[in-house]
């Protein structure tokens, strides 16, 4: 099979992979490069038929050392920040037999490959590339290319095996909805341990014909800096990593003369106010597309505009790549507009997980055989895609269904809020309910009340979260992708509020409303509802207990908004002040 140079009539001296010091290498160097790699790894005693892990910096010889591992053997590339536990789980469970590692290892791969006998091999640097390597056979479509593991945090991840093919087939949908060509040129902002980085980063605009700026380090400062300088013509990237961007800007960075034609952005949903923004700022398009790692990253996109069909905002687009389809619980494929698990088929779609009890595929009565995403959503009329949630994220918040990116989306809306992350909180007698981590712009100013009021006034009651907390910054996995399962374990004391008494006669009343309703003792001012462990039914039942008590007309629905006992006090008193005020305005 063709290297992943894409067409060998390209001229050899037209620049293929550069430093985010602007150093350049050239096409024909880049081949040098991989065939170097290639011979050192077959003098080493590696195989066609051998895993090898790959822990290198970024920057461009790890771009080259994958490039060049991919032609030898099945490569499985590791972040180079994990602890010693991980890798040593991540070496066992890839069945890893040789380790490329740069100049300077972390310590503890060094100790986890010690400690699993595995050897390691110094990679090769781009500039030691040398046109007397040994020639070897290329690799079939069909042969181990990656080796890569899923991003689940509650569980074991399961190892996903991509072929030459699947990339390949991948990489070319990225090219062609993207329209690159050889004066594209790509900066590599995600890390080339994801299938994000892997193929839309580097793989597409190679074969297209392109080059790739691999920086050494995606800190939103440091790729506006190269925007301008070493001038790209588009950049992929996740929603938060482009979020960062904004954030630099807040925070006084200029924003760069550049020759960006288009931003693109995928791996999780990205808000549309931040879509609006970045289009605003940039003055580009920002095509909004929907990969996984089981697909070789791409499964649908929206388009350039006037090169398809418009976009539709919330949408990550039609099918650009794999086959889609929304189906029912029986694997049958579901007409537009009923939503249902989104699952694909295509030459870029794996085989199946390795060692896994479930490999992903699914067949329907009919015979049609499906891989499951895990994705909810619904087509329309068009063919534009648009997901619901993750399934397994989704909260079931006492048989009320809550999806996060609602949350999420809602909370975005506030004008001080940057970020915003809904999660799931355990809760004892609901199973689940609802929390959220925010952070707000720089400068801005919000507490978790007015927040809680502002997603009061746009979601349902039982999509309020009942707890918001202020954060610095929102956990995120080696790849940026935020950290939406598992968070609730993550902050911990956090959401626990600080333990003070009640003040005054009003809160001292709900207090003793909130221990009578839930027969407990009574909580201090800071105490939340919910997390005492009410839910709507004895929510309802504590408003009642209020009316009586304070002769008021109150809402079901008020603990959703005020489940605090200080802030529910506070609210109580603006109610009795207004009805005082509409009693002395009535004539006698």
């Amino acid at each position: 099979m063709r290297g992943w140079l894409g067409d060998d009539g390209l001229g050899g001296d037209s620049p293929a992979i550069a430093s985010d010091e602007g150093l350049w290498y050239s096409r024909d160097h880049l081949r040098s490069s991989n065939a170097a790699t290639v011979s050192c790894l077959r003098h080493r005693g590696v195989g066609r038929h051998d895993r090898i892990a790959l822990v290198m910096a970024p920057g461009p010889d790890m771009a080259a050392s994958l490039l060049g591992a991919m032609q030898a053997a099945a490569v499985a590339p590791l972040s180079p920040s994990s602890p010693i536990d991980v890798f040593h789980d991540d070496l066992r469970r890839l069945r890893i037999s040789h380790i490329v590692v740069d100049d300077q290892p972390p310590a503890a791969l060094l100790l986890s490959a010690e400690q699993l006998g595995l050897p390691l091999i110094h990679a090769l640097r781009l500039q030691e590339a040398s046109n007397e390597a040994d020639h070897h056979d290329p690799p079939q479509a069909t042969d181990l290319a990656l080796l890569l593991q899923t991003s689940g945090t509650t569980a074991t991840p399961k190892v996903v095996p991509l072929t030459h093919a699947n990339l390949r087939a991948s990489a070319l949908c990225v090219a062609e909805v993207l329209d690159l060509g050889q004066d594209d040129r790509s900066l590599a902002a995600m890390p080339l341990f994801h299938i994000h980085g892997i193929v839309a980063s580097l793989l597409a605009p190679l074969l297209s014909g392109g080059s790739v700026i691999c920086p050494r380090s995606n800190d939103a400062a440091s790729l506006l800096t190269l925007i301008e300088e070493l001038e790209p013509s588009w950049m992929s990237a996740v929603p938060t990593l482009l979020q960062a961007l904004l954030a630099a800007l807040d925070r006084g960075q200029r924003v760069p003369d550049h020759r960006l034609r288009l931003l693109r952005s995928s791996s999780s949903p990205l808000p549309p106010p931040v879509l609006k923004r970045l289009e605003e700022v940039f003055a580009v398009p920002v095509i909004e597309a929907y990969g996984m790692t089981e697909a070789a990253h791409q499964i649908c996109s929206n388009h350039l505009p006037g090169s398809g069909p418009g976009g539709l905002p919330g949408s990550v687009g039609m099918p650009a790549g794999p086959e889609v389809a929304v189906i029912g619980s029986a694997f049958q494929v579901l007409p537009a507009g009923e939503r249902g698990q989104v699952a694909i088929r295509g030459p870029g779609v794996t085989a199946g997980y390795e060692g896994s009890d479930q490999s992903g595929w699914v067949e329907s009565a009919s015979g049609q055989r499906w891989f499951l995403t895990g994705d909810e959503g619904i087509f329309d009329r068009e063919g534009h895609l648009t997901l619901i949630g993750r399934l397994k994220e989704m909260i079931n918040r006492g048989g009320e269904k809550v999806i996060p990116r609602r949350v999420d989306e809602a909370l975005l809306q506030h004008t001080a809020v940057q970020q915003a992350l809904a999660f799931a909180l355990p809760h004892p007698t609901l199973g689940e309910d609802l929390a959220a981590a925010v952070v707000l712009r720089p400068g801005a100013v919000a507490d978790e009340q007015s927040l809680r009021r502002h997603a009061f006034g746009l979601l349902a009651p039982h999509e309020v979260p009942s707890r918001i907390v202020l954060l610095p910054d929102l956990p995120r996995g080696a790849t940026g992708k935020l950290q939406r399962i598992g968070l609730a374990d993550k902050l911990g004391a956090l959401l626990q509020p600080a333990d003070e008494p009640a003040s005054g006669e009003l809160e001292e009343l709900v207090a003793q409303t909130f221990a009578a309703v839930l027969q407990q003792p009574e909580p201090g001012r800071h105490a939340n509802f919910f997390q005492l462990g009410g839910d709507s039914l004895s929510g309802q039942r504590a408003v009642i207990v209020l009316e009586q008590q304070l002769a008021l007309e109150l809402s079901p629905t008020l603990l959703f908004a005020y489940p605090c006992v200080r802030s529910l006090a506070e609210q109580l008193d603006q109610l009795l002040d207004q009805a005082l005020a509409e009693a002395e305005e009535v004539p006698s």
